[in-house]
C-alpha cells in the first residue's frame, strides 16, 4: 500500500519507539525541507547561515524627505539653493531645515546637453560647405524628481518646494524692496563638484502633478490645513547664467584638466 505523507515514510525506515524519536524527529526536518533524503537547499543553508528566523519580514528603510541626513559628511542629492532675499517666512522654513536648499529627496532625471554653433558657408560651385565657429552654450537643464508624502512634515516640505517655484520665477514688482529686479538666481548642486558645482542658474519654468486616483495627505502650514498628493511629480527647467566676470576668466585648458569645479561658481 503506498505511503502518501512523511510520518508513515519514516516509520518504514525506523521503528517507532522511543529510543529512535530523535531521529525521525530530525527526518522530519529533512523531509519538510524538501525532498526524501535531499539535503536543505542552498537558500535555506544560506538563511541558516545568517540566523534569520524562518517567517522574518523584510524590512525598508523609510524616506527621510524634510531632514538632511546627519550621517553624511557630504550631502551630494540635487538641490537649488533658496537666495536670501526671499529666504523668510513660516512657508519656506522647511527648505531651512535642509540647508536652505530645495533637495530633491529622491535622485531625479535630469537632462543636460551643449552645443556649438556653426554658420555654414556655401560657395558657388562647391561640393563641400565650410563651417564658421560662431558660438557655444549650455542648454536648459531639465530636473524631473518624486516627492513622497509620508507624513504632514513631508507634505510641508512639498509646499514649500512649489512655493519656492513660484517665486523664483516672478520679478520684484509693486511695492517691497528691490523693486525692478528680475527673479531670484540659484545655485544648482548635485553628485559631486565634477556634477554640478555651485552652477548659477535661472529658473524658467516649472510643473508638478496633483493626481486623481491618489490620497492626499493633510498638513498644516502658518495655522491653515492643506492636502497634498502622498506621491507626485516636480519638474524643473533652468538655464546656467554666469557673470561676465567669471566668463573673462575662463581657460579652457585649465576647463579640460578639471580646475574649474572648486571656485564659487562651477563651469559646466
Amino acid at each position: 500500500m503506498a505511503t502518501n505523507n512523511a510520518t508513515d515514510i519514516i516509520r518504514q525506515k525506523y521503528s517507532f519507539d522511543s529510543a529512535n524519536a530523535s531521529q525521525i524527529n530530525n527526518d522530519s526536518k529533512q523531509f519538510n525541507s524538501g525532498s526524501y533524503g535531499e539535503e536543505p537547499s542552498t537558500r535555506q543553508q544560506a538563511l541558516r547561515d545568517t540566523g534569520v528566523p524562518p517567517g522574518a519580514n523584510p524590512t525598508a528603510a523609510k524616506a527621510e524627505v524634510a531632514k538632511t541626513p546627519q550621517s553624511r559628511e557630504i550631502d551630494w542629492r540635487v538641490s537649488l539653493q533658496v537666495p536670501t532675499e526671499i529666504n523668510s517666512g513660516p512657508v519656506l522654513s522647511p527648505l531651512r531645515e535642509t540647508s536652505n536648499k530645495m533637495v530633491f529627496p529622491f535622485n531625479p532625471t535630469i537632462i543636460l546637453g551643449h552645443s556649438a554653433n556653426y554658420d555654414s558657408i556655401t560657395p558657388t560651385h562647391n561640393n563641400y560647405p565650410f563651417n564658421a565657429y560662431q558660438s557655444s552654450q549650455v542648454d536648459q537643464f531639465t530636473i524631473s524628481g518624486s516627492f513622497i508624502a509620508e507624513n504632514s512634515a513631508d507634505a510641508a516640505y512639498w509646499i514649500a518646494a512649489i512655493h519656492f517655484l513660484r517665486t523664483m520665477t516672478k520679478m520684484f514688482y509693486g511695492n517691497g524692496s528691490n523693486v525692478g529686479k528680475p527673479p531670484p538666481m540659484s545655485r544648482l548642486n548635485g553628485y559631486g563638484k565634477h556634477v554640478f558645482n555651485n552652477i548659477p542658474v535661472l529658473i524658467t519654468n516649472f510643473t508638478t502633478d496633483l493626481p486623481q486616483d491618489i490620497d492626499y495627505i493633510p498638513c498644516i502650514v502658518d495655522g491653515e490645513t492643506n492636502y497634498v498628493p502622498v506621491e507626485s511629480l516636480i519638474t524643473v527647467n533652468c538655464v546656467p547664467n554666469y557673470a561676465r566676470t567669471s566668463v573673462s576668466k575662463f581657460n579652457l585648458r585649465e576647463f579640460a584638466e578639471g580646475k574649474f569645479v572648486g571656485g564659487n561658481e562651477g563651469f559646466v
